[in-house]
This record gives C-alpha cells, structure tokens and sequence, in this order.
C-alpha cells in the first residue's frame, strides 16, 4: 500500500476549485441555505441595575429562550418601549 497523499493534495484542489465557482458533485443533492434575518442596528448603553432585577430579567430572557420567543435585546427594547408609554414619550 502506498504512503502517498498526492490524491489528497489533488482532491483538496478539486474541492476547493468547486466551492470558488459555486458548483457542488451532485447537484441533485440538497443544499443547506440559511437564512439570516435582517436585525435593526442596535447601541450599548451602560447602566446599573439593581441584582434583583438583573436576575429577574436573566430568568425572563432564559424562559423565552426555552420557548423559542424573543431575545434579550428585544426584551429590553419592548421594556423601553413601556416606559417610554408610560411617561408619554414618543419614539422618533
């Protein structure tokens, strides 16, 4: 049996040749597409919050992760969002 791994080099070439121009070996196969959607951008803001309710808010976003619902930065936008109504603030 040979120790030769020029096949290797070859078929690493091949593949490599393959993914540049967008083709596959079988092109009846399925192919993974993944969708990513479009998330607003999004600004840091440094406050400080009491540990009662960071680990209230750390339980509320690990329940909606369970469920599959929203993520922590929509949480927090939508808790804005409240406040913001209840002071009657309206968003530009």
């Amino acid at each position: 049996m040979s120790r030769n791994a020029d096949w290797m080099e070859e078929e690493d070439q091949r593949a490599e040749k393959q993914a540049a121009l967008g083709v596959t070996a079988n092109s009846d196969a399925p192919a993974l597409v993944r969708k990513r959607e479009q998330e607003p951008p999004r600004s840091t803001k440094g406050f400080y919050i009491q540990e009662v309710y960071s680990r209230g808010f750390d339980r509320l976003v690990f329940e909606q992760k369970m469920a599959k619902g929203k993520k922590a930065p929509e949480l927090a936008e939508e808790a804005i969002s409240l406040l913001l109504e209840k002071y009657s603030i309206a968003l530009e």
